[in-house]
């Protein structure tokens, strides 16, 4: 290849791609569509290869496409940190961080890990996304997020992260206070209870679906699946329905009074990680952040 691409070509391809057809990102960037097209074509002559197919229905991308996407979305997002970094040093600002884990963090620790770090770096702009791994780690690797935080399965870590264990987390059985199983002390008495579970393909929820496989077998009923707490609270509390969660979500919300855990002791526990892209390092706001988290997971009471 005797050149590489423009960044105006990298911007606009990666708005063809989030637009998917050439007239909604022209749109989005205030040009004309033979301003697209053109830009499109050059990038294509650069790479000597198709990376689009035109048809009725608009454009897909082609297998050397979605191979370039991947890549073009990197490179912006990591250039993007890099500028936003030099801009930390040079003292205009404390940067900016994206970070993503699950409600569990939510409900625990992330009040204190907000206020730590933002204690140290005020104008930092924060942004968090929850959910579980399963749609962070796609972010985490397209550049769109920093760090990560969830379970994951130590057999599938993907190549290209890092992974830093962080704590253990035992995981309980909870119902609402009165249900008629209460009292159970073992797995195998509570097979016709009406069961909602986390709906997750990677991490500790497909390591425990694993572990409890011959259980699952055993329902009265297939299990409600949901990644919504709200959702699970609200059946749990209103429906008679069991669910499993972490020991520290079982009083969440100030739910004390109205869930209670049962006496079974058979769960294993999870272990929790912060997880970042292995192509670039680590910003100075993304590392104080790290620092904050790790103190006060370090000291919580899981």
């Amino acid at each position: 290849m005797k050149y590489l691409p423009k960044m105006q070509q990298l911007h606009v391809f990666r708005q063809v791609v989030r637009s998917r057809s050439i007239r909604g990102a022209a749109r989005v960037m205030g040009q004309s569509q033979p301003a697209v097209s053109r830009t499109l074509r050059e990038l294509e002559q650069v790479l000597s290869v198709q990376l689009f197919l035109r048809g009725n229905e608009g454009i897909t991308l082609t297998e050397a496409g979605e191979a370039f996407a991947r890549r073009a979305e990197w490179i912006l997002e990591e250039l993007q940190r890099a500028a936003e970094e030099v801009e930390q040093i040079n003292h205009f600002s404390q940067g900016k961080l994206n970070i993503g884990f699950s409600s569990l963090i939510a409900l625990s620790v992330f009040p204190a890990v907000a206020d730590s770090f933002k204690s140290r770096l005020p104008q930092a702009s924060l942004r968090i996304k929850e959910g579980q791994l399963a749609t962070l780690l796609p972010l985490l690797q397209q550049g769109e997020l920093d760090l990560a935080i969830g379970t994951i399965n130590p057999a599938k870590v993907p190549e290209d992260v890092i992974v830093e264990p962080l704590f253990s987390a035992p995981f309980c059985v909870i119902a609402r206070r009165g249900h008629p199983l209460e009292g159970a002390t073992s797995l195998a008495e509570l097979s016709r209870a009406k069961w909602l579970l986390p709906e997750a393909n990677i991490g500790y929820y497909q390591q425990l679906q694993d572990e409890l496989n011959e259980f699952y077998g055993q329902m009265h009923e297939a299990p409600i699946r949901t990644d919504s707490v709200i959702c699970g609270l609200n059946m749990v509390l209103h429906s008679d329905y069991l669910t499993i969660v972490a020991r520290a979500m079982s009083t969440p919300l100030f739910l004390q009074d109205r869930l209670t855990v049962l006496p079974i002791t058979t769960l294993p526990s999870a272990q929790y990680c912060v997880i970042w892209s292995q192509k670039s390092d680590l910003t100075a706001t993304a590392r104080q952040f790290l620092l904050a988290l790790r103190q006060q997971c370090q000291n919580y009471p899981w």
